[in-house]
């Protein structure tokens, strides 16, 4: 669930195969076969009625309810098998099952293939915006309205906590954990060692990375193997330069791909390219792997979201980051603009126990269980997420550099998942040397002019 948090992370398999196919030329990535946990069979589910009501308040026969969501790191999952035994404690005759698969898999094809299964899951994580308004027409989206006005709700989640959230309005999602997507962090004690200092605009950026490549070192790691870290950059670049409000209207088919200041937006891409200021292969590096590269040293810097956080905690805890938010340039955008956004957990419209789901939703966003997130390092969605908590410095700095935003930029595929996937793949062409930024895309704009409007 770096995915908690993958905003982008977030295309579905077509658009991903469509990319690597088109965009790519020949490139490939493949996806890791499903992961959930194999568990009693429910039968066939009862026709959606949109709604959350439910059998399950009055039942007396034991049953299970499943919770999928993709891995966060050990120690956020750990939290998640703690939650599980408490509710089974408060909630006699209930079991839950866990269903965890490897992140990436989930964005793509794993939850789909979890929702059409005989077993699928009761409550599943999700991110707002385009992916969540896809599930609701497909009929996964049950209705909360009425749960969320629940004092467990609303004693614990602002009204602005659902933004995205509300579709014809009518509420869809619980919310969770709130991302910032992409950072640049960096090793502290190699920028020590060297006298560097983080960066404040792009030019100060691309001598940074110069110093960095001439002291024998990668500048910057990042894996693309499922196209949305440099996608998220890419997103980033593109607001900053020609504006949010031309940036969405790009993404969601209203304005063209293909501008001139889009094309100057892919420039500095291809900019960290050609000066191999970026680690080469970039485009086959899965994500995770590039996450424990840097954890281990292999680079400077890294451009992630803040489960970073959680990561390092698990994997490096010794290891002392920084992060600076995306450095200045001339352009339309606000240049305090951070690329973010919350995520949460619907309910299924086709389970037979949604009140059951809605009350390990409560649960979650309970004071005890948000201080636990917290203390692994994530920014509970919670009106208090770090109330009588120890959290870790840069969790507390990334939520306030989100909550202080000017301008808080979506990631692409949170607008529209199929022209994300074209955007994505050009930015992928270009990283990877394939294509150059006006080539990318106008291919990309070719091919999101056939799609649907």
């Amino acid at each position: 669930m770096h995915g908690t948090h993958r905003l982008a992370r977030r295309m579905t398999a077509a658009s991903v195969a469509v990319i690597l196919a088109a965009a790519l030329a020949g490139c490939s990535s493949s996806s890791s076969t499903p992961a959930a946990s194999a568990a009693a069979p429910s039968g066939s589910a009862a026709a959606p009625s949109g709604s959350a009501a439910a059998p399950s308040a009055g039942s007396t026969e034991p049953f299970t309810i499943r919770v999928a969501f993709g891995s966060t790191g050990e120690a956020v999952d750990g939290v998640f098998t703690e939650l599980k035994t408490a509710y089974e404690a408060k909630y006699p005759g209930r079991t839950v099952e866990i269903v965890v698969q490897e992140d990436d898999t989930y964005e793509t094809i794993g939850l789909n293939n979890l929702l059409t299964s005989r077993n699928a899951p009761d409550a599943y994580f999700e991110w707002p915006g385009a992916r969540l308004a896809t599930k609701v027409t497909d009929g996964y989206g049950a209705d909360l309205t009425a749960a969320v006005a629940d004092p467990r709700f609303t004693s614990r989640l602002d009204p602005a906590a659902y933004a995205g959230m509300v579709i014809d309005g009518k509420t869809y999602m619980i919310p969770w954990s709130g991302d910032v997507t992409n950072v640049f962090w960096y090793n502290k004690a190699l920028f020590a060692e060297h006298g560097w200092t983080p960066p404040a605009t792009w030019d100060e950026f691309m001598a940074l990375c110069a110093a960095i490549k001439a002291a024998g070192l990668t500048p910057i790691i990042d894996g693309n193997k499922d196209l949305w870290p440099i996608g998220s950059i890419a997103s980033h670049l593109a607001e900053r330069t020609v504006g949010n409000d031309a940036y969405m209207a790009a993404i969601r088919g209203e304005q063209p791909m293909n501008s001139p200041e889009m094309v100057a937006a892919f420039g500095k891409i291809q900019e960290l390219a050609q000066n191999g200021y970026i680690n080469k292969g970039v485009n086959a590096l899965p994500d995770d792997q590039a996450t424990t590269q840097f954890l281990l040293g292999k680079s400077a810097m890294i451009g992630i979201g803040s489960w970073l956080v959680s990561d390092q905690l698990t994997q490096a805890p010794d290891l002392q980051l920084g992060y600076f938010n995306m450095p200045t340039f001339p352009g339309a955008g606000d240049p305090k603009s951070v690329l973010g956004v919350s995520t949460g957990f619907a309910v299924n419209a086709h389970s037979e126990h949604p009140d059951a789901a809605i009350d390990f939703l409560a649960m979650l966003v309970a004071p005890e269980w948000s201080k636990r997130f917290a203390e692994e390092g994530l920014t509970p969605m919670t009106i208090d997420p770090f109330a009588g908590v120890d959290a870790d410095p840069n969790t507390v700095s990334l939520a306030t550099l989100l909550s202080t935003a000017p301008v808080k930029v979506t990631p692409a595929d949170n607008l529209s998942v199929q022209r994300a996937a074209e955007f994505y793949g050009a930015a992928a062409a270009v990283v990877g040397g394939l294509k150059t930024p006006q080539e990318a895309l106008d291919a990309a704009q070719k091919r999101v002019e056939q799609l649907p409007k």
